[in-house]
């Protein structure tokens, strides 16, 4: 597969052949034959009818070596990687094809999401019409395996509210994941005797004790998957996934996630670069400390989200961000590992149940974000975050780890039904 990168633009550019476009009108003064249609196997991540010349646009090519054309009447297509970071740009020069028509058609060779900036040569254009020919088949389509579990997040649990009380904090969480969240009851069981716990717990009332979960099912994760009695310190890391499975993953040491600040991309996961990166403490921390912050911080978000409608406050206000942020991290380690710890990371590509682990967190991920998007609460950036993660390098290093294709223009938690996977447990 060729790889587009800052040294190497892969970019092919041909004529396509000639099509009709219809003119649309509309309220707006603009020169109603300026239109682009986008061949099927691209789509813009919003919906539009009409875009302005010159804002950038999210695009999404959701398969690899894909042949995108762009079709209209003079236009001008730049295909821009990254706003910040990568500078190059997979620009689409327009050719004409008679009766003041143009096409450009460009080979994309990694799947993501891309930058797209559409020019006119008209310079009196401000908006172009714009019709994808992209048709969404998610309710028809066929997939492989899929990542669920038993969640019951419309079970009544009015009653356990309203006998709420300081003193019966515990069996109260216990009994509402018990109806709502099957892998919860086992995690808060398994932790009831820790002496920590109380303190990640507002007991003020239901609604703050709910609220508070995102943080007290985070820290236990942790002080489940770090007990020595399970975890082989910076070896082999036992992560509590699900009911059904607790593995310990061999992890195999690996190097300071510090080194990945070169690789940062956006200011928006800031929080969580300067916490987790730079701090000198935590920026030493190896796979070990990546690893188990994206275990705890998806266990907090699902964790919080089967209560999601008791949420008030802004306690749990990033829960989905920081389950991303961590999967972004996640993604230039392993980066970083392929690039620069060529020995180290195929070692762990090496490990069956190392790629298991990971693809397994990846549909994980995205089961837990459409379970937790219907609480707009629970999230603040996510998805430009998300966008991140959704970037060609940023794709491909996931792919190449767990050897698996990503869906990216459908159910982001199952693979597709050509992809056999077998699930661990």
């Amino acid at each position: 597969m060729n790889v587009i990168d800052n040294n190497a633009r892969q970019v092919l550019f041909v004529v396509a052949i000639l099509f009709n476009t219809q003119a649309m009108s509309s309220s707006v003064a603009i020169n109603t034959d300026s239109k682009i249609t986008i061949s099927s196997n691209a789509y813009l991540l919003n919906s539009y009818k009409r875009i302005e010349v010159n804002k950038v646009y999210r695009l999404i090519v959701p398969y690899h070596m894909s042949v995108v054309s762009f079709m209209g009447k003079q236009i001008e297509l730049n295909v821009v990687m990254s706003k910040e970071k990568d500078n190059y740009e997979l620009k689409c020069t327009s050719y004409a094809v008679g009766n003041n028509k143009s096409v450009c058609v460009v080979t994309i060779a990694d799947k993501g999401l891309y930058y797209a900036k559409f020019k006119s040569h008209n310079q009196h254009d401000r908006f172009i019409n714009i019709q994808s020919r992209y048709v969404n088949t998610d309710v028809n389509k066929k997939y492989g395996y899929c990542y669920e579990e038993v969640i019951k997040g419309d079970a009544n649990i009015a009653d356990l509210k309203s006998k709420f009380s300081r003193y019966n904090w515990l069996q109260t969480i216990m009994s509402v994941y018990d109806r709502r969240w099957q892998s919860g009851v086992k995690l808060v069981k398994a932790q009831a005797n820790d002496p920590y716990f109380s303190q990640f717990v507002n007991k003020t009332n239901f609604n703050k004790m709910a609220e508070s979960l995102m943080v007290a099912i985070h820290e236990e994760t942790h002080m489940y998957d770090l007990d020595p009695s399970r975890t082989d310190w910076e070896q082999q890391l036992t992560a509590y996934v699900n009911q059904h499975w607790q593995p310990k993953v061999p992890i195999h040491g690996g190097f300071p996630r510090r080194e990945i600040i070169p690789l940062l991309e956006s200011n928006v996961t800031k929080p969580w670069d300067d916490l987790y990166l730079r701090d000198r403490t935590q920026g030493s921390y190896l796979m070990q400390g990546v690893l188990s912050e994206l275990n705890a911080g998806l266990t907090g978000l699902v964790g919080v989200a089967v209560v999601g409608e008791y949420i008030d406050g802004y306690g749990a206000s990033n829960a989905m961000d920081s389950a991303a942020a961590y999967m972004y991290h996640l993604q230039l380690y392993l980066r970083q590992a392929k690039k620069m710890h060529s020995s180290y990371y195929n070692k762990i590509k090496s490990e069956e149940l190392f790629r298991d682990f990971i693809l397994i967190q990846w549909l994980r991920l995205h089961y837990y974000i459409q379970l937790a998007k219907g609480f707009s609460i629970l999230g603040t950036d996510y998805q430009e975050i998300l966008e991140l993660l959704y970037r060609p390098n940023n794709i491909k290093v996931i792919e190449d780890i767990t050897g698996h294709s990503l869906q990216l223009d459908g159910d982001k938690s199952c693979l597709s039904s050509d992809d056999p996977f077998e699930p661990p447990f």
